[in-house]
């Protein structure tokens, strides 16, 4: 376990896959300061384990992940201090960066709901499972904010730049099916099997030499998220300009209200 609310646990059929859960499942696993802080460590962690040949992540009671969570979103909007704002985005965006630089493999096992922040750390995996009932959902402008954590660059890439716009600016929830179209899922199982067959992918990846596997992982990183740093470099002054901005902060505070009175 790395704190209370994400923790790593290994394959019950093999020691070489680690398996790191997001366990807020009364909140739908949203990403509060301290789930960012154990998907980072855990990150870093597993990256520095050889004996670890493929990863999964996934999200405890039946849902991946809801997004960042509000007491985030509350915090960002209250503080009057630019510069530790831009700490606070940054250290959102670090936890997909730091997925992204794990040296295995990496499978998130989707469940549920794919949220936001949370459809963020998805991507920054290798390969998404998701089960059919599952769906993926990019909120921000409805609680006045970009698609941050480094999103837009991955999300363009994955389904190009006409359905990125189309999932970040119009707010649709788009199901398994659509998603594996798009190319933003690799695969779709059964309800309650995304983990099944995550498992299955991950042994075939343990089964291989891992050099070889882990160089290949890197030399398509490099190729494809070589623009990332030029084309999402503004994502958390972004983020502080929606913030700050009194028409977006409107439209979040009453936003917030409403799914509260729920």
């Amino acid at each position: 376990m790395v704190n209370q609310v994400v923790k790593i646990s290994h394959s019950e059929t093999n020691p070489h896959i680690a398996v790191v859960s997001i366990n807020r499942p009364e909140n739908y696993n949203s990403l509060t300061a301290e789930v960012m802080d154990g998907l980072k460590e855990a990150a870093e962690k597993i990256s520095m384990d050889s004996d670890i040949r493929a990863v999964i992540l996934t999200g405890e009671g039946g849902y991946f992940c809801s997004g960042a969570d509000f007491s985030v979103l509350q915090a960002i909007q209250n503080e009057n201090d630019t510069n530790k704002t831009r700490v606070m985005g940054a250290k959102a965006a670090n936890v997909c960066v730091a997925w992204e630089a794990v040296n295995q493999p990496t499978i998130a096992a989707i469940e549920g709901g794919v949220v936001g922040g949370g459809l963020a750390v998805a991507m920054a995996c290798d390969f998404r499972v998701m089960a059919e009932g599952s769906y993926a959902y990019v909120p921000e402008v409805k609680v006045g904010l970009n698609f941050g954590m480094g999103s837009l660059p991955r999300l363009t890439r994955l389904v190009g730049p006409a359905k990125a716009k189309l999932m970040s600016i119009f707010c649709y929830q788009h199901k398994a099916e659509e998603c594996k179209k798009w190319g933003l899922a690799d695969y779709v199982t059964e309800n309650g099997k995304s983990m099944d067959k995550a498992l299955e992918m991950a042994e075939e990846i343990a089964a291989f030499p891992r050099l070889p596997v882990q160089l290949i992982k890197r030399g398509v990183n490099v190729a494809a998220n070589a623009l990332n740093p030029a084309t999402g470099y503004a994502d958390t002054e972004d983020l502080i300009l929606c913030a700050k901005d009194e028409e977006a902060t409107k439209y979040r505070n009453e936003t917030i209200k409403s799914i509260k009175k729920k």
